[in-house]
């Protein structure tokens, strides 16, 4: 009887393994993004240590260079709204996905500070962008670009910070189910039964639906979610990225003494107004504006009060 138990204990024990590296480890039940999914991507592709980074260039050749930066979970079309308004300036717009979003690869590996702060390192170095470039980032993509900047203040000119993540998440650090996901195994299974629907839930989309369409996301951001490696990178980036208590990031920031402007919105779901204030006793030398009813998704939902700002920050460092 003892051993009857015994082996269908250890039976159930390999069916639950089985189950999780179906689940989990295999991303079952997403595609492979493979070369003939890869075409359909409307920019290039640079090899990263075998690992394949989506980027595209938008207006003329010879204008000054603007880097975007995007967030956590939408790729870099997140902007297009914002690159029209800069090419029509005459700016050169530089923007990409981030590995595991978007049409970049997704390699299995910590999401970390160091690896976002290389990748945008390596983009600049082998595209020849050697010279100061103005740098935008939104939501995680301002703290990427804050400690891009911190670190390299000679490969930037001024940051542009949509929305920055990196100081007051709103509603705190999400409670237990956040923590939860640090666990080893039950945190993957957990994230694996949710982030879909819970990306989906999103406010930032939800308003989406009440605006008119050209001041709508432009892209589908479901087809990155058809695609192995999408949610595990995001539960990674969780992991090892923090997106609050970072104030020693933007201290190191003001040390730099580069022009930094900052945009935040009074009803954002996801990053705590309150960061502006924060934001100020960190960088004492920024230019913060508040936009009242605005939303995380202020970039292209409020595109026409932001985009004169950023194009007026692009041409001389401030606010007009």
């Amino acid at each position: 009887m003892l051993t009857l138990v015994k082996w269908f204990g250890l039976a159930s024990a390999a069916l639950a393994v089985g189950a999780y590296a179906v689940l989990v480890v295999m991303d079952w039940p997403n595609k492979p993004l493979d070369a003939a999914a890869r075409s359909t991507a409307p920019g290039m592709f640079l090899d990263i240590d075998g690992d394949l980074l989506h980027y595209r260039w938008d207006g003329p050749a010879n204008g000054p260079v603007v880097v975007l930066v995007h967030g956590f979970s939408t790729p870099s079309f997140i902007f297009d709204q914002n690159v029209l308004a800069l090419t029509q300036a005459g700016y050169r717009v530089l923007r990409y996905d981030h590995f595991g979003r978007g049409w970049s690869d997704r390699p299995r590996r910590a999401y970390t500070a160091d690896f976002y702060d290389a990748t945008l390192l390596t983009l600049l170095d082998r595209l020849g962008l050697d010279t100061p470039v103005r740098l935008a980032g939104l939501s995680m993509g301002g703290l990427i670009a804050s400690e891009f900047t911190a670190r390299h203040p000679d490969r930037v000119a001024r940051l542009f910070l949509f929305v920055p993540a990196g100081l007051t998440l709103k509603g705190g650090q999400g409670g237990w189910v956040r923590q939860a996901l640090g666990w080893p195994v039950v945190g993957d299974v957990l994230w694996r039964l949710q982030w879909r629907a819970g990306l989906l839930a999103d406010p930032q989309y939800a308003a989406d639906a009440a605006l008119p369409p050209e001041n709508r996301l432009a892209g589908d951001v479901t087809v990155q979610m058809q695609y192995r490696g999408y949610g595990p990178a995001l539960l990674s980036t969780l992991r090892h990225m923090p997106m609050s208590g970072q104030g020693q990031v933007f201290d190191r920031l003001a040390a730099t003494d580069r022009p930094v402007v900052a945009i935040f919105g009074g009803a954002d779901a996801t990053i705590d107004p309150s960061s502006a204030v924060a934001l100020a006793d960190h960088v004492p030398q920024a230019q913060i504006r508040i936009i009242g009813p605005a939303g995380h998704g202020l970039n292209y939902q409020n595109h026409k009060i932001v985009n004169p700002w950023l194009v007026s920050w692009a041409e001389s460092a401030t606010l007009e």
